[in-house]
């Protein structure tokens, strides 16, 4: 079988670099490099025939020229600001973007985390449940009879032209800006590189230090990859922040120190929280989290690191990311072609 050369750029882990390679199909013989020097890239461009990158910088004129055979660039995420498409257009090189299913569902998460702790959906479930021993005089509903908020319940908020701040901002950020289109949002952001002008202008971002973004945001969105053994969401982060501000986070475990979250939480710092990653997974016997999830009106919700749905890809089999590929090989059309 002939094998054909193909150039992974990526920032994963090693587990993940391996269930990318364990999801490969056979005839494709995959090199793999995270965060790559510009003089390791220029060797490895020689002889590969596809090149998949994902948010690892910029594929510029000068590295689609070191390439003569390459016939593909595949985009993994919808962020294609990174390569130079006329460059590649000039070379007879195909580009495709390929939207990952994992992020949108993140992203989602997101959005189910905040409006979630927002409307205090978890202490309205438990008064629902809770009213029929309250002995309270109960109406059947009709056009002229109903009881709005019977409950009295407070607190509850508006997420439709709230400010919104995004740490750590990827393929995740981005979907979850889309999401965040129809509420009208002003919406801040922060990743180690910013992004171009004219990026920020299309997405209708701005952005912000950390330290920023905690002072002007009513809900901060934690995206945050994993950065060492000390928590950058700590004590000190979460008392810059608004009070009565919503905290949320889909990000790396061990990024958000626990304890500093919950006493945010007791004091009234924050409005609200939510979870879905953690120092420890799963929580431990005796976490405070657990006990802290017990009381509803205490507005935290946790989920167990499902917010990119069930099993991954990379562990079922084959995954997408070759899809454009074999489809180039047999001559079938590409998916979200850019070039």
């Amino acid at each position: 079988m002939q094998q054909h050369n193909v150039l992974f750029l990526t920032q994963r882990g090693l587990q993940h670099q391996q269930w990318a390679l364990e999801g490969a199909p056979p005839e494709l013989a995959l090199v793999i490099r995270r965060e790559a020097s510009r003089e390791t890239l220029l060797p490895l461009l020689a002889d590969a025939e596809f090149l998949i990158t994902e948010r690892t910088g910029v594929v510029d004129a000068e590295l689609i020229a070191a390439a003569p055979r390459l016939r593909l660039i595949q985009r993994l995420g919808r962020q294609s600001w990174d390569i130079d498409l006329a460059a590649a257009r000039k070379a007879g090189i195909a580009v495709c973007c390929a939207p990952i299913g994992g992020c949108v569902m993140v992203a989602e998460q997101m959005l189910l985390q905040i409006l979630g702790t927002l409307k205090r959906v978890r202490e309205g479930m438990a008064v629902t449940a809770e009213a029929a021993d309250w002995g309270i005089e109960t109406v059947r509903g009709d056009e002229d009879h109903f009881a709005y908020n019977w409950s009295r319940r407070g607190g509850i908020g508006q997420l439709s032209g709230a400010s919104v701040g995004i740490l750590g901002f990827g393929e995740i950020g981005l979907e979850l800006v889309e999401l965040l289109r129809g509420f009208h949002c002003t919406v801040r952001y922060h990743k180690r590189s910013r992004l171009p002008a004219a990026v920020e202008e299309q997405l209708g971002i701005h952005y912000a230090s950390p330290g920023q973004i905690a002072e002007a945001s009513d809900i901060v969105c934690s995206l945050l990859p994993y950065q060492g053994p000390q928590p950058p969401v700590d004590a000190s982060y979460f008392a810059s922040m608004r009070p009565g501000a919503i905290f949320v986070h889909c990000g790396s475990g061990a990024t958000v120190d626990e304890a500093a979250l919950l006493a945010a939480l007791r004091s009234g710092q924050l409005a609200g929280a939510a979870l879905d990653t953690y120092t420890y997974e799963p929580l431990r016997r005796g976490d405070p989290l657990v006990a802290a999830v017990q009381e509803p009106t205490f507005n935290l919700m946790l989920t167990p690191h499902t917010a990119a749905g069930g099993i991954t890809a990379g562990r079922q089999g084959r995954t997408p990311d070759y899809d454009n590929i074999l489809a180039l090989l047999a001559g079938r059309p590409l998916q979200h072609q850019l070039v």
